[in-house]
Parts: structure tokens; C-alpha cells; sequence
């Protein structure tokens, strides 16, 4: 079967994702580039925690099963974290006879409140024709539940770096600081490099956070940009020498990370075996230290020219890895095999 045809049965489907936009980069790319119908956010906003209010998620879940029912897609991807999404999907499913796929992030594998409980994610995931993760460690926590798993580490845009989107920077050497306030960021390490680097222009993003003003008084070349949207973070990405995304946490992919490679830009990331395999070249890895990044960054700096043009070597690849991929993802999950042929597959990594 031709992949056309095997991408028109699954192009009516519909991505569920629970949270706004900024929390949902890589599924928002994973459903364009497969050409679902609809990538559906259904918290546009910063909802408050569920202490403040309780009655978040049984909204969602209601909002969600609506919607499928209204639509009636054959196929749903669902995002997770949060695995309460992951439910009221496989509810759905097991109502509608649709086939669902999981795109689970790392998170959903690192923190209690998504892991519990246990015997009911593994019948879900048994359930669910497929689920995406982005390591091949996370693939085997689900093959050893009986389930099928995709890695999945990127979805690569293609987009060019150079052209109209970009912006001038003024002298000296630019960097983006991909910033969320996630407490695995080591962003008070990046703060103190960035005092050792005056000849660097550090762009940190992120909202205006109360936690800013516990950092005290910020080296002169350090920068919080706020909120951006979508087009001037782009734009700011395009525009910069090089990208800091760093995380203290092992298995864990970076969205940033990701980005800068389909806009070719070096990288400078944590030195995770994750992060060591798949972004391979035009990368410095480094510890989550003050000195070890700003020695990483100094580097760079150093052989810049090589950097770069390694790294647009590397995205060439990724996009070629990517194609091949995604065809034999969409062969799974638009012609799925007999029942327990699937379990044999294990999954593709």
C-alpha cells in the first residue's frame, strides 16, 4: 500500500493534548507532519494546580470525550503527561472501536503523579495501538508491559536557517537560553557562565517569573526576553549564534534542543547519553556546572565554523532518518497486524 494511502487513513484523526500550546511543540509537529485534521488543545491557558481547582481535570475529560464523539475520528493521538488525557482517550476507544496512540514524553515516566497507578497505565498502553516515546530506555519500560512502542527522539520541520526570519542581533556572539522554569533547568549554573563570557549576549526565555527576582543581580549580558510567541521565538532562534538547552534529568529529550537542529543552529546541551546519541554532531555536550558551560560555550566559540557546519550535516541525516520512520509508523498504525502478531513486533526503534 502506497504511504498516501496509508497516510489517508489516518489523516482524519485528531490529536488530544491537555495544556496550551507552548506545552504541546512536539505533538503540534507530530500531527501537522502526519496531516491530522486536528490538533486539539483543549487548555488554551495557564489553568491553575488542582488545588485551586479540583475540578480541572473531570472538565477535560468531559471536553475531550465531546469532542471525539462529536468527530468520531477512527484514529487519536493523545499527549502525555497527563495520563488522565491518556484515559478518557482509551474510554473512547473502547466505546468507539477507534485505534489510539500514546505520544508519551518523558515526564510521564519520571514523576508519581503520572505513573499511578501502574496497572492501569500497562492496560492502557495494551490497549493502545502504539505508544511514542523519545528513548530507546523508556521503549523497553513499555515492550516489558506487553506493549508496543515507537521511538520517536524528533520530528525534524526542515526548516532553513537562513532567510527573511531572521533578525540583527547586534556584535558579538548570541545565545539562546531555552527556559521554562522547570526545576531540571540548571539555570543558576547558565547565570554564573555567563559572568565569565562579557563577549556573549545570553537571551533567556521564559514568562516574567517571581523566581527572577531570587536570581539577584544578572551578569549585563544576560537578557530575559518573557513570554514570546510563537513567531518571535522562532524568529529569535533563527536569528542567534548558537542554543543553550540544558536539563539535569537523564532520558530526557530537549524540545530546544530539537528545534535549533531543524533550524541548523549549534547546540550546547547536557551530556546525557540521550542527547550524546541524537544530537551527535555540531553539539557541545557539557556537565551542568557554571565551568563546564561556560568551557563548552568558550569552545564553540572556538571552532564555530566547524560547529556550524556540522550541525546542518547532522539535520540533513535526522530528516532522512525521520522519513523512513515515520513511513513505517504510519504502516503500523494504518494497517495493523492480526491480534498478538502486534506483541511480537515489540515495537521500532
Amino acid at each position: 500500500m502506497p504511504e498516501t494511502t496509508r497516510r489517508a487513513a489516518i489523516r482524519q484523526g485528531v490529536f488530544i493534548i491537555w495544556g496550551p500550546p507552548i506545552k504541546g511543540r512536539r505533538s503540534l509537529v507530530l500531527g501537522t507532519d502526519l496531516g491530522l485534521d486536528e490538533v486539539a488543545y483543549l487548555a488554551d491557558e495557564w489553568w491553575p494546580g488542582l488545588a485551586r481547582d479540583p475540578l480541572k481535570y473531570p472538565r477535560l475529560a468531559w471536553r475531550t470525550v465531546r469532542l471525539l464523539a462529536r468527530r468520531r475520528p477512527r484514529v487519536v493521538f493523545v499527549q502525555s503527561p497527563p495520563t488522565l488525557a491518556v484515559w478518557a482517550v482509551a474510554a473512547y476507544a473502547a466505546m468507539s472501536g477507534a485505534r489510539f496512540v500514546i505520544d508519551a514524553h518523558s515526564d510521564a515516566f519520571q514523576r508519581a503523579r503520572w505513573t499511578r497507578p501502574r496497572w492501569l497505565n500497562r492496560i492502557v498502553a495494551r490497549r493502545a495501538t502504539a505508544t511514542l516515546v523519545t528513548d530507546p530506555y523508556w521503549a523497553g519500560r513499555i515492550t516489558a508491559d506487553g506493549a508496543v512502542a515507537i521511538v520517536v527522539p524528533d520530528i525534524p520541520t526542515g526548516v532553513e536557517a537562513a532567510g527573511a526570519d531572521r533578525d540583527a542581533l547586534g556584535d558579538g556572539f548570541h545565545l539562546l537560553v531555552v527556559n521554562t522554569w522547570s526545576p531540571d533547568e540548571p539555570l543558576s549554573a547558565v547565570l554564573e557562565a555567563a559572568a565569565d563570557l562579557p563577549e556573549a549576549a545570553f537571551h533567556v526565555t521564559g514568562r516574567r517569573d517571581a523566581r527572577l527576582d531570587a536570581l539577584g543581580q544578572l551578569p549585563a549580558n544576560v537578557h530575559f526576553t518573557g513570554f514570546l510567541p510563537d513567531d518571535e521565538y522562532a524568529r529569535l532562534m533563527s536569528s542567534v549564534d548558537a542554543v543553550v538547552c540544558l536539563t539535569t534529568r537523564d532520558h530526557t529529550m530537549q524540545r530546544g534542543a530539537c528545534e535549533a537542529l531543524s533550524k541548523a543552529r549549534p547546540i550546547i546541551t547536557s551530556d546525557w547519553g540521550l542527547l550524546r546519541s541524537y544530537f551527535s554532531r555540531g553539539t557541545v555536550h557539557v556537565d551542568n556546572t557554571a565551568e563546564g558551560i561556560r568551557d563548552g560555550i568558550r569552545r564553540l566559540m572556538t571552532h564555530y565554523a566547524a560547529y556550524t557546519a556540522s550541525i546542518a550535516d547532522l539535520r540533513k541525516d535526522r530528516i532522512d532518518e525521520w522519513d523512513t520512520r515515520r513511513a513505517a509508523m504510519i504502516d503500523l498504525i494504518a494497517t495493523p497486524p492480526q491480534p498478538g502478531a502486534i506483541r511480537r513486533r515489540g515495537g521500532l526503534e
